[in-house]
């Protein structure tokens, strides 16, 4: 009676262990599955985020040579209006506009 109590608990601890073994293994996989993805959806993060730079960038340098080409532009014209708003007639207005 005493070995058939002994056998039987032996039995059930195996059978928990087991078990619990089995668990841990799937939760395990399952937990390595959700890594996995979001170290995908990070990586495909980080990749939209430096295309996102680059296109910054780019435009960043385009805006600075446009903001640069308006002051040249600015600069250029500005004979022109001080001569306009001084009067000149529109000879000198012509020689201006060479310089």
């Amino acid at each position: 009676m005493v070995l058939n109590i002994i056998g039987w608990s032996f039995a059930a601890a195996v059978t928990a262990w087991g078990v619990t073994l089995s668990w841990t293994k799937l939760r395990l996989v399952h937990t390595r599955t959700a890594l996995e993805e979001q170290i995908r959806y990070w990586h495909q993060e980080t990749v939209k985020a430096r295309e996102l730079a680059a296109q910054l960038k780019h435009e960043i340098a385009i805006f600075s040579k446009g903001c640069q080409q308006g002051r040249q532009d600015v600069m250029a014209i500005m004979p022109l209006l001080v001569a306009a708003q001084q009067g000149e007639p529109a000879a000198k207005l012509a020689e201006t506009t060479e310089v």
